[in-house]
């Protein structure tokens, strides 16, 4: 979910809605660079689709974007007259290991034991049953894994190398350390970062 108020974003999504509804969400490479015109960007990010959209009255909006693929951002178009950055981008595959999906069987086994786990340490409103719910019923690995960490893993350095990692089984196995961290800590009554 985002809260889209800056102008040249406002008419980014004015632009996605009447179009395919598709948009990029790079990251900065350093936060110094924010207040840059064109700061220098991630080149690895998110291609998602505007699923559900609130605009208000004043132009701002409320979306809701799924993530539908990793692209990598090859050559940046000239400024358009909206005030907003656009990209020729690539998608860019997983790597699987050898055996596909299937090897990774064990590892998505672990996985959903430590979301389950997560999901009995904190509150019902906090979501993580749900998430434990739907990790359970999914089958794709590279689709669990990113469901996970955008739910949580909350550290953006991390969240981005989580997403920059194109091999399945070493992504896997970053957000499996990673929620066992949490699951961890909430174990020993301390508070997570999550």
């Amino acid at each position: 979910t985002f809260h889209i108020f800056e102008p040249r974003y406002r008419a980014l999504v004015s632009d996605a809605l009447a179009g395919n509804r598709v948009l990029c969400v790079p990251a900065l490479v350093s936060r110094a660079g924010a207040n840059e015109q064109r700061p220098p960007l991630r080149p690895l990010c998110g291609a998602g689709i505007i699923e559900a959209e609130e605009r208000y009255p004043d132009g701002r909006f409320d979306i809701v974007v799924r993530g539908v693929a990793r692209v990598r951002l090859l050559e940046e178009h000239p400024l358009n007259e909206r005030g907003y950055r656009s990209f020729r981008a690539e998608i860019v595959d997983d790597v699987w290991p050898e055996g596909g999906p299937k090897a990774l069987a064990d590892e998505v086994d672990a996985l959903r034991q430590i979301v389950y786990d997560l999901s009995r340490r904190l509150p019902v409103e906090s979501g993580a049953p749900q998430l434990a719910e739907a990790v359970a019923q999914m089958t794709d690995p590279s689709a669990i894994t990113d469901l996970v960490t955008a739910a949580a893993v909350s550290d953006p350095e991390t969240r981005q190398q989580v997403l920059e990692e194109l091999d399945v089984a070493k992504r896997l196995e970053l957000v499996l350390e990673e929620v066992a961290g949490v699951v961890l800590v909430l174990s020993h009554g301390k508070n997570p970062k999550v």
